[in-house]
């Protein structure tokens, strides 16, 4: 499958685009699994920390995964592989989501105050979600109101878990936020 045009146009290298489903660092992992079925979902996964932005300032997040849904869904899910520190993780998303308006020049992934994203859907139907992985959240539930900052300025849900997540597609959005 090839890269989608409007990655290219961001700047995205072609080597940075891959189709896997899972990413790991650490002891963290974050997957993908598509719906099944005759058709399957088309999954692009791109390595933004290391490989699209090299800056050294470290504000950027890990995976950014854009999902065309065989239901006519299309899903962007930012993934952050952290240790413990969420504040961090917060920061690095949206550094990221910020990033991403000034190179989209049209074609940015948020529903928040820029509009003119790529056709996906609402967060609440799945659209675009953030998720931090951690090895430990001791600074979850201080940081809530840091993460409704995030959701009311860039329509982007952030949803904390801990160690593995796998993100089930074939799945209620509900179930899997």
């Amino acid at each position: 499958m090839s890269v989608p045009e409007w990655m290219l146009k961001l700047g995205i290298p072609a080597n940075c685009v891959s189709q896997k489903t899972a990413v790991k660092e650490n002891q963290q992992r974050f997957s993908v699994r598509p719906c099944r079925g005759e058709v399957e979902d088309k999954i692009w996964s791109v390595q933004v920390d290391g490989c699209w932005l090299k800056s050294e300032d470290g504000k950027k997040i890990d995976y950014l995964f854009w999902i065309d849904g065989t239901d006519g869904r299309t899903i962007v899910l930012l993934v952050e592989l952290k240790g413990e520190d969420y504040k961090k993780a917060l920061q690095q998303i949206e550094a990221t989501l910020q990033r991403l308006c000034k190179l989209a020049d049209g074609h940015g992934i948020h529903t928040g105050d820029h509009r003119s994203a790529p056709r996906h859907f609402a967060p609440s139907a799945g659209g675009v979600k953030a998720y931090v992985v951690l090895s430990r959240g001791n600074e979850v539930a201080k940081q809530q109101a840091y993460a409704e900052r995030l959701r009311r300025k860039y329509g982007v849900i952030v949803i904390p878990h801990s160690q593995q997540l796998e993100i089930d597609l074939d799945r209620p959005t509900s179930q899997h936020s």
